[in-house]
């Protein structure tokens, strides 16, 4: 059972090669823990180093979601627009 849900926000599909259409509709990832999160993160970061980096955040104390944290893109060349 997965422990650790992660949910791609939209920056991450404007922004790299990742497609919507290869997750689930809510766009959630389960892992077996925060570690295993990060390490997919990392590893999809070795895509598109040059482009900028998606970046693992732990969700607010006050959000009602399900989810632990949430992957948003950050550019290097650019700014930063939080989803």
């Amino acid at each position: 059972m997965a422990d650790y849900i992660v949910e791609l926000k939209d920056s991450v599909f404007r922004e790299t090669p990742l497609a919507e259409a290869d997750f689930d509709d809510d766009r959630q990832l389960a892992f077996d823990s925060k570690a295993d999160a990060e390490e997919w993160v990392t590893e999809q970061n070795r895509n598109h180093a040059s482009m900028g980096q998606l970046t693992l955040h732990t969700a607010h104390p006050a959000d009602t979601s399900a989810v632990d944290a949430y992957v948003v893109f950050r550019p290097v060349n650019g700014v930063w627009v939080p989803d």
